[in-house]
Parts: C-alpha cells; sequence; structure tokens
C-alpha cells in the first residue's frame, strides 16, 4: 500500500516559519509518496532565486526523496521558476493522473475552476506583489480572531463555484475523480467526484492523503501554531 501525500498552497515565503517547516517536514516524512498541488511557493512574495537559496531548501532532499510531482499553481507559475525545481521534485507538470483500482484520479491546482484577480486582470508584478501582502496580513488576522470559521468567512463558497465551473466545462467521465488546490478550504464531496485539498496557512493545515490501490481519499486538518 502506498500513502501518498497530497497538498497544495502553502505560498512559501520569507520570514521563515520554523513551526510551518517542521509541520511539513512531519507529514512528508510519513508518506511514501508526495504530490504538490500547486501554489507550494509563493512567486509574488519571494522571488524563485531567493526561495531556492532560503531555509524553506531543507525541505528539499526530503521532497525529492518521496518522488514529488510538482503542479504548478497561480502563484508559482511555470514562467517563475526554471530548472531547479528538480531539486525537489521528479515531474513538473500542469495535471497529473493518477489510475488506481477504483477511480483515475486527476490533480489539477483548479485556478481556471475560481478566477482570481492575477488570473483575470493584467495587473504587473509589484501591483499582485502588494496586494498579496495586505490579502496574507488580513488573513492571518482573522484566522487568529475567528480560528477555523474564519475560512468560511474568507472562502465561503469557493469550492461551491468551482464544482459548478467543472460541471459545465470539464467533461469528468464517471470513474474520474477530480483533486484540486487554489480554494484553501478542503473537502471530499464523493457525490460529485471532487475534493479539495486546502491550504497550508496561518497556523492551520489541510491536506489529504490517498491510498494508491484503494483511491481511499481522506481529509486531514489541524493546527501547527
Amino acid at each position: 500500500m502506498s500513502n501518498i501525500l497530497v497538498f497544495s498552497d502553502t505560498h512559501l515565503y520569507l520570514p521563515f516559519d520554523q513551526k510551518k517547516f517542521n509541520f511539513l517536514k512531519k507529514i512528508i516524512s510519513e508518506s511514501d509518496r508526495v504530490i504538490i498541488n500547486g501554489d507550494f511557493f509563493d512567486g509574488y512574495m519571494i522571488k524563485f532565486s531567493k526561495f531556492i537559496d532560503s531555509p524553506w531548501n531543507q525541505l528539499f532532499p526530503l521532497l525529492k526523496n518521496k518522488k514529488t510531482v510538482y503542479i504548478f499553481g497561480n502563484h508559482d507559475k511555470k514562467e517563475f521558476s526554471d530548472k531547479r525545481l528538480s531539486l525537489f521534485s521528479d515531474s513538473q507538470v500542469s495535471n497529473y493522473q493518477l489510475p488506481t483500482t477504483h477511480y483515475n484520479l486527476i490533480f489539477t491546482h483548479g485556478d481556471d475552476t475560481r478566477p482570481t484577480p492575477d488570473t483575470v486582470l493584467n495587473f504587473g508584478w509589484k501591483t499582485i506583489h502588494y496586494g498579496t501582502i495586505v490579502l496574507h496580513f488580513i488573513r492571518n488576522i482573522l484566522m487568529k480572531m475567528f480560528r477555523k470559521f474564519a475560512l468560511k468567512i474568507m472562502y465561503g463558497n469557493y469550492n461551491y463555484n468551482s464544482k459548478k465551473y467543472i460541471a459545465k466545462n470539464y467533461q469528468l467521465k464517471q470513474n474520474e475523480f477530480l483533486i484540486i488546490g487554489h480554494n484553501h478550504d478542503s473537502e471530499v464531496d464523493e457525490k460529485n467526484n471532487f475534493a479539495c485539498c486546502g491550504a497550508i496557512l496561518y497556523g492551520f493545515a489541510q491536506y489529504l492523503t490517498v491510498d494508491s490501490e484503494t483511491a481511499k481519499i481522506t481529509l486531514h486538518e489541524e493546527w501547527y501554531e
């Protein structure tokens, strides 16, 4: 049995967060394989070269050892990085498919299912950079004030909107199960063959584990602050 860790939206940047690092190290070490479903680092908060040279690079050998699949997101677009992605991943793709006995699991970041200002408006990097700083600051305060309830304040309809878009535009087959990131609110919806792996941000972690033989998807949520 292979235990596959699936996470997204860690939005790693500086200053370095030791508690977040310790948590990521723990869950990566406990897995057999890893799929990063986008927004691993935040390319609007830190340049790729600086990220590569930061203390976050202590995770790279662990990820490489797990034959990590790296899926590009809207904050770590392909053009934001270079061949050094191979320092911590075996493959770098826009989407990834994993056949199992029950489902063909399809992993994609999902930014096409719910547009955000950086994906639909022609803002320059600096504008999005400063906007992202403000957004992270506000969301961090909300999480400290309202704890898990803040997720519904910030992301309440995100998965609902994504599922509506997917139903209209994706034409999934009956045996296909779509797993996205992007929405920062974890969910496993077996009725609609949909899952979102959430985010690991602001002291709260959401991620999925997948049994590669049975295709059982387990949602995990915990505080790491």
